[in-house]
């Protein structure tokens, strides 16, 4: 520092605490003794006393303040829940086909987490705050994640929604290399309606569409199929299972598709209840307590690889996030933001996800690649451009 800056210094630090120091003293006087040379000659210490300054008040109080304001927001509770980067799970090591050859790959097949916290032990404000502060994490208010459900039960439905994909998973990928998978399910289940739609006054989330215009409906693929070629405005007579006895009639029109398209839809989102496949040998896949859909793309990805010679992903880390439907379609996510960190700090090298939301991952990757895809199909494009040998499959029922 200059001397400069060091009176300026001095200046400053005087003025907030002032050092009063009494003048040197003369010599004794009487003294035969000459007085000591001005160079040589210098006064004892100086007698400090401390001055009162009116900032220490205001640094006081807001020092009490700040600490206030943490400890409740430490306590408080807040009605929010924080979206986190999670995990990035190799495939490999969980899935398992006990009896049939297995393949390794140089690469790896990541499926990505999020890490949801306010679930079940909800945070506090300053946890949530911090939460807006990171760029890498999202909040969310707690019933638009939760939907009025307690933590336990929502994580009960989310175990409930891996295991269902983790059976999708298996069906569509052995339905690619060829084998025959029987599907059997009791109807579709509502999850959701469009607002506005004539389903959103005569469906509730929780009914069963057991059959459409008098056709039956076992697989929600079947409510779909039943739909094809009807028209915007055209009128549908549904069966519907609300744990009666029997079936209640329900007379609801369909909608345009909101995106665009030239499809009539119903304007609710349905999965089939009690879904199960036929596969013709086990597949094992343990995710642990992993829970969510999300995982469907990577474990249909994983479970090809798995079962075929060669390297699927060219010998590359790549990640990906997205549901996988039984007809092969990706379904989107949430917290593509958080998973994309989370494929960042695995290494990887691509990352897949849906369609509809590769610009929101994209922010958030750097320099990672990021692929948008609909479907099994274009997932496995992907791969292909990095050098992986998804053209080259074995597709007649094995390896």
């Amino acid at each position: 520092m200059t001397r400069g800056g060091l009176r300026r210094l001095g200046a400053v630090w005087q003025a907030l605490w002032p050092v009063h120091a009494p003048e040197p003293s003369a010599p004794p006087t009487g003294s035969s003794q000459p007085p000591p040379s001005p160079d040589l000659w210098m006064p004892g210490p100086p007698q400090v006393r401390l001055g009162w300054h009116p900032i220490w008040s205001v640094l006081g109080v807001a020092l009490l303040l700040s600490t206030a304001v943490i400890a409740i927001g430490a306590v408080v509770r807040a009605p929010y829940v924080v979206f986190a980067p999670g995990s990035a799970i190799d495939t490999e090591p969980i899935i398992s086909t006990p009896g049939t050859e297995a393949f390794e790959d140089d690469g790896e097949v990541l499926f990505l987490t999020v890490s949801l916290r306010g679930a079940s032990q909800r945070v506090g404000y300053g946890e949530a705050a911090l939460g807006w502060l990171r760029g890498d994490e999202d909040v969310f208010p707690r019933d638009a994640i939760l939907g009025g459900q307690t933590g336990d039960e929502s994580r009960e439905q989310s175990l409930q929604e891996m295991t269902v994909s983790q059976e999708v998973a298996a069906k569509v990928a052995l339905e690619h290399l060829g084998y025959e998978v029987a599907s059997r399910g009791r109807g579709a289940v509502v999850t959701s309606t469009v607002p506005g739609s004539p389903a959103a006054t005569d469906l509730r989330p929780g009914d069963v569409i057991v059959a459409v215009d008098g056709t039956d409906i076992d697989l929600d693929s079947q409510l779909r199929g039943e739909l094809d070629g009807r028209e915007p405005g055209d009128q549908v007579a549904l069966s519907v299972d609300r744990g009666g006895s029997e079936p209640v009639d329900v007379t609801t029109r369909l909608i345009a598709d909101p995106d665009g398209s030239d499809r009539a839809l119903l304007g609710v989102s349905v999965f089939t209840r009690d879904l199960s496949f036929d596969l013709p040998f086990t597949v094992r896949i343990d995710t642990n307590d992993v829970g969510g859909p999300s995982a469907g793309l990577a474990l249909t990805l994983g479970l090809i690889d798995h079962l075929t010679p060669g390297s699927l992903t060219g010998g590359q880390v790549i990640a990906t996030t997205g549901t996988m439907d039984p007809d092969g379609r990706v379904g989107v996510v949430g917290g593509v933001a958080q998973k994309a960190a989370a494929a960042i700090g695995a290494g990887a090298r691509l990352i897949l996800v849906p369609e509809s939301e590769a610009d929101e991952a994209r922010a958030h990757a750097g320099d990672v690649t990021v692929v948008g895809v609909a479907t099994l199909d274009d997932a496995l494009e992907a791969l292909t451009d990095i050098g992986g040998n998804a053209d080259e499959l074995d597709r007649d029922g094995g390896p």
